[in-house]
């Protein structure tokens, strides 16, 4: 087993209602990193948390917590990993208790110490609450609390961000962070939310019919996919199967790259005032997201996109674009 790796899993393979929900998945999860797994619905990334958890048992395969096999949930009374806490998106607190009934029953810790997680995790005015009148962030923070005072190392979140809006969506990324600097716990989040995904993770994980299609840092998972899935599954994304004469000019295109697709975000391309070495083309249309606008412009019957923080152009203006590809980038 890697000497840095937390957790290792190995020929995974689990079959539900006749279905493989995972199919000979082998990774290595290393210590202290936060790792990301995306996938569209039904590719196994669920299954892969549970399986990690000690939740299900599976057909095939072995998961390592630091070299000690996780025992499958038919394998034990309780099943479970005692230092592999799960975070359901359920949250599955139990009815008709108070807070404080909950939190005690849990907690494997002094009490001062779990006061302190209480605190970090802002449920301290809710001891007296019954369960059902608590709000579903209430509800998910009570029962990331209670896991915390059994001291895990690792934490498992399945859809972490589902039920939120985006202000207490943004409250649960500080949150979070703030726990792994108090407590050192290492994260594996299952997310379909890319933006969260690409800015929490050290490391993402990609799913596909229950295997693993491609891992590796955010930056380089959304910059270079291997395959038109992957990078569907990141973000706004575009295959150019012609490309202006600029590009052509260029060293990085090799003879291999004959036939491909050149693949571009919309954050490639930027309008310019500097005619040279430019493409001319014509804004087609105009959508407002916030904090970026994004700018369809039509270059020799071809439709490009490009984001932007301002815009001062119109549908129908002519303009020019230069390119941000550092590396390009061929499917």
């Amino acid at each position: 087993m890697d000497v840095g790796a937390i957790i290792e899993v190995k020929n995974l393979q689990l079959t539900m209602a006749g279905n493989t929900a995972v199919d000979g998945i082998s990774h290595v999860f290393q210590l202290n990193k936060n790792i990301g797994i995306v996938g569209e619905t039904g590719s196994g990334k669920s299954s892969l948390l549970r399986l990690i958890a000690g939740l299900e048992q599976p057909n095939e395969g072995t998961v390592f917590f630091k070299n000690e096999r996780v025992l499958g949930a038919n394998e034990k009374l309780i099943p479970g990993h005692p230092k592999i806490a799960y975070l359901s998106q359920h949250y599955e607190l139990r009815n008709n208790y108070r807070i404080e009934e909950i939190l005690s029953y849990n907690n494997l810790i002094e009490d001062e110490a779990a006061i302190s997680i209480y605190k970090l995790c802002e449920i301290d005015h809710l001891y007296k609450r019954w369960s059902d009148e608590l709000s579903g962030g209430e509800k998910q923070r009570v029962a990331l609390a209670s896991l915390l005072t059994q001291e895990p190392e690792v934490l498992l979140l399945d859809e972490p961000f589902s039920n939120l809006d985006i202000i207490h969506k943004r409250k649960l990324l500080s949150l979070l962070r703030n726990i792994q600097t108090a407590t050192g716990v290492s994260f594996i989040t299952v997310s379909h939310d890319v933006q969260d995904i690409l800015s929490w993770s050290d490391e993402i994980i990609i799913l596909q019919k229950g295997k693993i299609i491609q891992s590796g840092t955010p930056d380089n998972l959304y910059h270079q996919p291997v395959n038109e899935y992957c990078a569907a599954l990141l973000g706004n994304y575009q295959l150019l199967s012609t490309f202006h004469q600029t590009f052509l000019e260029l060293p990085e295109i090799k003879p291999a790259d004959a036939g491909k697709s050149l693949f571009i975000r919309p954050g490639y391309f930027t309008i310019t005032n500097n005619k040279e070495k430019a493409f001319k083309g014509t804004i087609k249309n105009i959508e407002f997201f916030g904090n970026y606008y994004l700018i369809e412009v039509l270059i020799d019957n071809t439709s490009i996109m490009i984001s932007s923080a301002t815009i001062s152009n119109s549908i129908g203006e002519d303009v020019f674009l230069t390119s941000n590809i550092d590396n390009l980038w061929f499917l």
